[in-house]
């Protein structure tokens, strides 16, 4: 997860060998109707490929141009090619609505892929379900986004689902019961940490100290001296990847004894590969472990890297699957709006990259979520 912009919002068959890829972009002179079987499949992406977020949306767009490529390499989709028409939100929510309004009226996008952000995935939504278009979100893990309508589905689980499933693995797994939490003051890191503690109550367990910084100003200090004194066994930090590596620096320089633990937010950037040092013994959240023996990653993870030379992240494992969702979607119901979103919310055990996919009723991802450690260096999956 990147910084998320701070707002406030309470709440088959599956292709034979699909693989992933993609480039992109023309526009149709004919929108997709009921009896009209198109030339050409048409998918819009409303991503950040500029602005602070610019990074995060270029992996989001490599990962659906590959899959957009694959699938066509293997023959389309019932033999029709799939093209993307890719727009620039540059993070901004009211932007994004309007690149989702031009999709829609100027391109005539059968479904869209976005939402990297809280925000902008709030506004593109809206209007996409307005219009009546699938509205696949990849990023955002905000609770009940896909509460705005019945053409809005999520890829990813949830920040609270990530930080409900930490809290339990660390008291089974772990046998840990004393903790603490030092979070953003900001919407994520409060309702984070309240996710936290509630749950920690539910199982029995205490929190000795729950403290606080400012978003985004990186002076951890006073939180985390708090910390050390409270003296707890493990130490819950939904904090920003941008935020990573300075508070686990202080932390291991002011001898905190706590195993640190935090979610998916921590994976984006990199950043917790370039800090295992002061990271040893920290446990975390994510949907995508690019050293699986799976076939369904490896083959992706190889393929990434033979085409551009770099290795896939969390962000890029995501919007290639929804690429894959999609065209799953479409070949089991048709190349209409209305069938692509009833088949969408059959999906069941969909084989992702990001771990075998359902949706449920609230059309939130049901997945598998994998619980990362460091030691000695080394990132490893726990059982």
């Amino acid at each position: 997860m990147t910084q998320i912009s701070r707002w406030r919002w309470s709440r088959v068959i599956v292709l034979a060998g699909l693989m992933l890829a993609g480039l992109a972009g023309c526009q149709p002179d004919k929108k997709i109707t009921d009896t009209y079987t198109p030339k050409e499949i048409l998918i819009g992406a409303v991503l950040p490929q500029s602005g602070p977020f610019g990074a995060v949306g270029q992996s989001a767009r490599l990962g659906i141009d590959y899959a957009v490529a694959e699938i066509n390499k293997m023959g389309g989709i019932r033999g029709t090619t799939i093209r993307t028409i890719i727009v620039d939100d540059q993070g901004e929510p009211t932007l994004s609505a309007q690149r989702v309004n031009e999709l829609i009226d100027q391109g005539h996008v059968m479904a869209i892929i976005g939402g990297l952000l809280d925000s902008t995935a709030f506004t593109a939504a809206i209007q996409s379900n307005r219009k009546k278009v699938l509205f696949l979100i990849t990023g955002a893990g905000a609770t009940g986004l896909p509460e705005i309508g019945p053409y809005v589905f999520r890829n990813r689980i949830s920040y609270a689902r990530n930080t409900t499933m930490l809290c339990e693995y660390l008291f089974q797994a772990e046998n840990k019961r004393n903790f603490a939490v030092i979070f953003p003051y900001d919407d994520f890191g409060a309702n984070m940490a309240e996710v936290f503690q509630r749950r920690t109550r539910e199982l029995g367990g205490m929190l000795l100290a729950k403290e606080s910084y400012a978003a985004g100003s990186y002076n951890f200090a006073e939180a985390i001296g708090i910390v050390r004194e409270a003296g707890p066994q493990a130490i819950f930090v939904p904090c920003y990847s941008s935020e990573l590596l300075g508070i686990a620096q202080l932390a291991y320089q002011q001898g905190v004894r706590g195993t640190l633990a935090g979610i998916e937010s921590w994976t984006d950037d990199g950043k917790v590969s370039r800090g295992l040092e002061f990271l040893d013994g920290a446990v975390y959240t994510t949907s995508f472990y690019v050293d699986s023996h799976d076939n369904t990653v490896s083959s992706f993870v190889s393929g990434y890297k033979a085409k551009y030379g770099a290795t896939p992240d969390r962000i890029a494992a995501h919007n290639a699957d929804a690429v894959r969702l999609i065209a799953q979607c479409l070949y089991a119901g048709g190349f209409t709006t209305e069938s692509l979103k009833e088949e969408m919310s059959r999906v069941k055990d969909f084989p992702g990259i990001t771990g075998k996919t359902s949706f449920n009723n609230g059309r939130d991802a049901e997945k598998q979520i994998l619980f990362l450690g460091i030691s000695g260096g080394k990132i490893q999956k726990l059982k």
